[in-house]
C-alpha cells in the first residue's frame, strides 16, 4: 500500500513550513468534499475554498483532483490498517486480537468520522477501483484470518467468517454513514457524533462483536 509521502513525492518541495499548514488544510477540506458528493462529482474549486487556499495549490501539491482524491483513501485508510497490524501480536489470543482490532477500528473512525463514508462512495460510485489502484489489502480479508484463527481455537463460535468479518467492519462503520439520519431520532443527544455518542456507540459494538463471536455467552 502506498503512503501518502508516496502518494505526494512527486510533488514540487516548498518551505517545509509552509507545506506542513497547506497540506493538511488541503486533505482536511478534500474529506469533506469528497464525504459530501464522492470523487466525480467533488469540486477543487470547493476544497480550495474551504482550505483557503488558492486552486493551483492544489495541482501543486497533489497534480490532480484523482492524486488528491488519493491521498485522501491512504490518510483514511493508514490508521485503520495499522489497527489490524497491531492486532496479530502473538501474545494475543484470537478473542482479544479481534477485540483489540475492534476498538482500535473505532478509534481511527472516531477521529475521522468522515472515512466510513467515503469508503462506501468509493465502493457505490467508484467500484472500489481507486482501492485497488492503490493496492490497500481487504480488511474484510484480514479480519477474516482473525476469525478463521479464533474458530480453529474453539473461542469463536462455528460461522462463516467472510461474512462475519463483513458484518464486524459494518458495524462499526454504518454508524457514521447513518450519522444524519440518526441525528433527527428522538433522545437525549441530538449529535451522534458528540464525545458522549461516540463512546456510548463504541461500548455497544464491543459488547454485540463479544457476544456474537464467542462459542459459549
Amino acid at each position: 500500500m502506498q503512503s501518502i509521502g508516496a502518494v505526494l513525492e512527486s510533488a514540487p518541495r516548498t518551505h517545509k513550513r509552509d507545506r506542513d499548514v497547506t497540506v493538511p488544510a488541503i486533505l482536511a477540506a478534500a474529506e469533506i468534499e469528497f464525504a459530501t458528493n464522492g470523487f466525480a462529482a467533488a469540486r477543487t474549486e470547493s476544497i480550495a475554498a474551504r482550505a483557503n487556499v488558492v486552486k493551483g495549490l492544489i495541482f501543486h501539491y497533489f497534480k490532480s483532483k484523482e492524486g488528491l482524491y488519493q491521498a485522501v483513501l491512504v490518510r483514511a485508510y493508514e490508521p485503520i490498517s495499522e489497527a489490524l497490524d497491531r492486532s496479530f501480536d502473538k501474545n494475543l489470543n484470537a478473542t482479544d486480537a479481534l477485540l483489540t482490532f475492534v476498538e482500535r477500528l473505532l478509534g481511527a473512525m472516531r477521529e475521522h468520522p468522515l472515512s466510513p463514508i467515503i469508503f462506501v462512495l468509493e465502493s457505490i460510485q467508484g467500484g472500489g477501483e481507486q482501492v485497488h489502484k492503490l493496492g490497500m489489502p481487504s480488511l474484510y480479508s484480514r479480519v477474516e484470518v482473525l476469525l478463521k484463527r479464533g474458530i480453529a481455537s474453539g473461542e469463536f463460535r462455528e460461522m462463516d467468517p467472510r461474512h462475519g468479518a463483513i458484518n464486524i467492519i459494518g458495524l462499526c462503520g454504518f454508524y457514521f454513514c447513518a450519522a444524519n439520519n440518526i441525528s433527527h431520532i428522538p433522545g437525549k443527544s441530538r449529535n451522534p457524533l458528540s464525545k458522549q455518542s461516540l463512546a456510548r456507540h463504541t461500548e455497544e459494538v464491543m459488547a454485540l462483536v463479544r457476544k456474537g463471536i464467542l462459542s459459549s455467552n
